[in-house]
């Protein structure tokens, strides 16, 4: 499943009828506009007469819609019983996944205070400088850019304890600032969307945006009223175009297909895992596809087959994409190292390898270094090219002593990792772990010859002789791809067929 990332900005209304009916018509048509809303957002609607109750709105909506979630934009100022006495009256209504604001003038015992009320799951968010509110204007009051501000009030709370909040409101102007200084762990919340179709309406001129640049920039939550709700008459775009391009302009970005915390659903949403359907007995319909482990055979060597297969040239197609995983990995081996070990430099295998390794390295502030390949027996219609490993571009930038780490877009049966440990200890570097995007094996999903396998990804598969009953019939008939990045298009069409 994708991410959702509109906020459907739900103010201004005059009675509750009135939002009900907005949010029907809103959800009617695209039809599958739904599939991009994550939650509902409710300021001063709040307020409004049969919102509360057994009968109201907010019942309604929450077992109307039970996949989208609540943006309570309360804005709790303090403590001092205001914040209880709010509170009190939507807690009962509040859901894992819901936001509820809060306002960065809010003390600490506040926000502490807050988190002990609302359910667990529910996400406190940050609300610093309104994005009404122009750049001249905030540099004359807070003495700081929004930028600066909202930079300001996060990283002081961060000072005290990194659960106090869990996301920031930013307009599109702040988002790589903040994306770039803040931890991962922290969200950022959009408002001030504004595509080339609309009119900047409220929002500060300075400090607005389109949908796609923002995902590309990192935000998490598109907050979106107009552009979905009424869209630019005086442009002839009616509400439903208006959704329409809106979620256009969201497929633009990759950010859709990045979950954060699931990097297996990341790889199927990048259409990067293949598997082979099944008749009704179970039996393969194939293609198969090739593994570089070998086996011997009467016929000579051979390689393993399978029914599954990770494309990890995905990663590399884009710089979300590629950020995504190095990001995911860089988490691993900070882990990895809290255990004592320390690294010098990664070094990655060709050719998946090498530049995840790069990437990785350069968060890490250490050397992303590559090996390169040389053929020795070329590809052929049933077998992999066979080939030895090389320290030749990077040599003389690994330090004899090093510790390494191996790093490999997938790991199955380690048939190029020996070849990989004789090349770095030839120049002079001391492997001591092996990092893989995917672990695929069933053998070694923790370690390798004694050395610890740091998987973004570990999904143990089976794989077989090619004589195997299970898989000859496919061989016989030559339903087998040995070069699945070049036959991706035949593989994936495979898979939808009925």
């Amino acid at each position: 499943m994708k991410r959702k990332p509109f906020v459907l900005g739900l103010d201004g209304f005059k009675s509750v009828k009135a939002i009900s009916e907005k949010i029907e018509e809103t959800l009617r048509e695209p039809s599958n506009m739904a599939d991009y809303i994550s939650h509902f957002k409710f300021n001063d609607a709040l307020h409004l007469e049969g919102m509360k109750g057994d009968n109201g709105l907010l019942t309604e909506t929450v077992f109307k819609y039970p996949g989208i979630n609540i943006f309570w934009d309360l804005k709790l100022p303090d403590t001092n019983g205001t914040d209880i006495n709010i509170l009190l009256n939507y807690v009962m209504f509040m859901r894992p996944g819901d936001i509820v604001t809060v306002s960065s003038h809010a003390s600490i015992r506040a926000l502490r205070e807050i988190r002990t009320l609302i359910p667990k799951g529910v996400k406190i968010t940050i609300v610093s400088v309104l994005t009404d509110t122009d750049r001249n204007e905030c540099r004359m009051r807070r003495g700081a850019v929004p930028g600066m501000s909202i930079l300001n009030d996060a990283t002081n709370l961060l000072e005290f304890s990194e659960d106090l909040f869990d996301a920031v409101v930013c307009s599109p102007m702040e988002l790589k600032l903040l994306k770039r200084n803040l931890p991962d762990c922290i969200e950022t919340v959009v408002p001030g969307i504004r595509d080339y179709w609309m009119e900047a309406g409220q929002q500060s001129k300075d400090r607005i945006d389109g949908i796609k640049n923002c995902l590309d920039a990192g935000a998490d939550l598109l907050v979106l009223g107009g552009q979905l709700m009424k869209g630019n008459p005086g442009k002839e775009i009616n509400p439903t175009k208006s959704r329409e391009l809106s979620i256009a302009e969201a497929l633009e970005s990759d950010a859709l297909s990045l979950v954060k915390g699931q990097p297996l659903e990341t790889l199927i949403n990048l259409q990067g895992h293949y598997q082979s359907r099944k008749d009704a007995a179970g039996k393969f319909l194939g293609p198969l596809v090739t593994y570089s482990g070998q086996y011997p055979s009467p016929d000579g060597k051979k390689n393993y087959v399978g029914d599954v297969y990770f494309n990890l040239a995905v990663v590399e197609d884009s710089p979300q994409r590629l950020e995504y995983f190095a990001k995911l990995m860089m988490e691993k081996i900070r882990a990895y190292e809290v255990d004592g070990y320390q690294i010098n430099c990664l070094i990655g295998v060709p050719e998946g390898g090498n530049k995840i390794a790069q990437e990785v390295g350069r968060l890490l502030n250490i050397p992303g270094l590559r090996l390169e390949k040389e053929v020795t027996v070329v590809k052929t219609a049933t077998a992999k090219e066979q080939f030895d490993l090389v320290m030749r571009r990077n040599a003389s930038a690994l330090k004899v002593g090093s510790f390494v780490l191996l790093f490999e877009d997938l790991c199955n049966n380690f048939a190029t990792t020996q070849k990989a440990i004789n090349a770095i200890e030839g120049a002079g570097g001391v492997v001591v772990g092996i990092a893989c995007i995917a672990n695929r094996s069933e053998d070694c999903i923790e370690y390798w010859e004694g050395l610890p396998v740091i998987a973004g990804i570990s999904v143990p598969s089976k794989q077989y002789k090619q004589h195997d009953p299970l898989v000859s019939d496919l061989i016989v008939a030559g339903n087998l791809s040995t070069d699945p990045k070049k036959d991706w298009a035949k593989l994936k069409a495979a898979m939808e067929e009925i």
